[in-house]
C-alpha cells in the first residue's frame, strides 16, 4: 500500500511540474512553440484532444507520432489539451488516421486544424 501511495504521489508531482512548465512556455504562435521532440516545419496539424492529463499521456502520444515517417516534430501541451504535429513538407496524414491513433491511445479528438 505504501508503494502504491508513493507512486501516485510521484505521478501527481510529475504531472503538476509538467503542467506548470507548459503554462510558463505557453505561446499561441506555432512558430514560437517549443517542441517535445523533433524539428519544426511549416506543414502543421493542430489537434485538440480530450483525456490527456499527465506527462505519461504526452510521452505516449509523442512516441506514437514520432515513429511515423511523415512526422518531423511534435509538441504536446497538456494544459491546453492540444497536440501540434509538424510534418515533412508535401506530405499529409489523413484525419481518420489521426483519429484512430488518438482513440487507440484512449483519447478523443475534438478538432483537427491544418496550416501549411
Amino acid at each position: 500500500m505504501k508503494i502504491l501511495l508513493t507512486l501516485i504521489s510521484l505521478l501527481i508531482l510529475a504531472s503538476t511540474t509538467y503542467a506548470t512548465n507548459s503554462h510558463a512556455e505557453e505561446v499561441h504562435n506555432h512558430d514560437d512553440v517549443g517542441l517535445s521532440s523533433g524539428e519544426m516545419t511549416k506543414n502543421i496539424i493542430s489537434v485538440d484532444v480530450n483525456g490527456m492529463v499527465c506527462d505519461f499521456c504526452a510521452q505516449s502520444i509523442e512516441k506514437v507520432f514520432m515513429k511515423r515517417e511523415e512526422v518531423k516534430g511534435i509538441n504536446v501541451n497538456l494544459e491546453n489539451q492540444k497536440v501540434i504535429i509538424y510534418l515533412q513538407e508535401a506530405v499529409n496524414i489523413e484525419d481518420a488516421v489521426i483519429d484512430t491513433i488518438f482513440e487507440d491511445a484512449g483519447y478523443s479528438v475534438e478538432k483537427i486544424t491544418r496550416k501549411s
